[in-house]
C-alpha cells in the first residue's frame, strides 16, 4: 500500500495510519516527489505542510536528497501556521498569531473575571470549552453557543447556564482583538473565508500533503481542503 501510494497509483484523498517509526513521513516525501515529477506544473504546485517548523525543515532537507532541482521547485515545504500568516499578510491582514503561553495565560485570567459568582467552574473548564466546543464549531455569539454540541464534555450546561458564562468567552475574544492577536483556529478560519469569498486568491496548488495530521484540528483541515480546487 505504501509503495502504491508513493508511486502515485492511489488517486484522490487518502489517509495513511501507522505507529511511530513505520515510515509515514518517508511515504509522504516520495509521494511529493512523484507528484512534482508527474502531476505538478509551474501553475499547479505541491504544498507539503506539517504542524511544526522544525519538522518542516527536516522534511525539506530530506527532499533535497531525493528530488531533482526541477522537482524541488514545484514543492513548497512550510508548517501550516507560517504558510497561513504569510498568505494573510499579503492580503493586508493586521493580526499576529498568539504564540506566547504567558500572554495567553494573562488574557484568560483577565477574561475569567467575567465568570458569574453562581458558576462553580474553573479557569481550566473555560479554556477546554473554548478549545473543544467554541473554536471547532466556529461559535461567535451566545445564540450559536446555546445550539453548539457539547458531546464528550463532562459538565452539563443548560441554555441559561451557557448564557450566563458566555461573557467570559466574549471577553477573551475582545482581549485578543484589542491586542491585535488571534489564535491559530481563528487565523485558519479567516484564511478559508477569504479564499471562499475570493477564489482568485487561491494559491497555485494542485495537491497538499499533510504530515503529523493528528496535531491539527477541524479548522486546519477545513482550510487545507479549501486550498485546492
Amino acid at each position: 500500500t505504501q509503495r502504491r501510494l508513493a508511486n502515485g497509483n492511489k488517486k484522490g484523498p487518502v489517509r495513511v495510519l501507522g505507529g511511530a517509526g513505520t515510515g509515514k513521513t518517508v511515504v509522504a516525501m516520495h509521494r511529493a516527489k512523484w507528484l512534482a515529477e508527474n502531476a505538478a506544473t509551474d501553475k499547479s504546485r505541491v504544498l507539503f505542510t506539517t504542524f511544526t517548523r522544525n519538522l518542516a525543515a527536516d522534511i525539506q532537507q530530506n527532499l533535497n536528497k531525493i528530488c531533482s532541482q526541477e522537482a524541488l521547485e514545484r514543492i513548497e515545504v512550510m508548517n501550516l501556521d507560517a504558510w497561513v500568516i504569510s498568505f494573510l499578510k499579503k492580503q493586508g491582514y493586521d493580526y499576529g498569531l498568539l504564540m506566547d503561553s504567558q500572554e495567553e495565560k494573562r488574557l484568560w485570567e483577565n477574561a475569567y473575571s467575567e465568570k458569574p459568582a453562581s458558576a462553580d467552574l474553573s479557569l481550566g473548564f473555560f479554556q477546554e470549552e473554548w478549545a473543544r466546543v467554541i473554536q471547532p464549531q466556529s461559535v461567535h455569539n451566545v445564540d450559536e453557543y446555546k445550539k453548539a454540541s457539547r458531546i464528550g464534555r463532562g459538565t452539563r450546561l443548560n441554555r441559561q447556564q451557557r448564557v450566563d458564562i458566555w461573557p467570559v468567552f466574549e471577553r477573551y475574544r475582545h482581549l485578543l482583538a484589542s491586542n491585535h492577536l488571534k489564535e491559530a483556529d481563528d487565523v485558519y478560519r479567516d484564511a478559508r473565508n477569504l479564499l471562499q469569498s475570493n477564489p482568485e486568491l487561491r494559491p497555485n496548488l494542485g495537491s497538499v500533503i499533510v504530515d503529523e495530521a493528528q496535531d491539527m484540528g477541524t479548522q486546519a483541515f477545513m482550510l487545507i481542503r479549501a486550498l485546492v480546487p
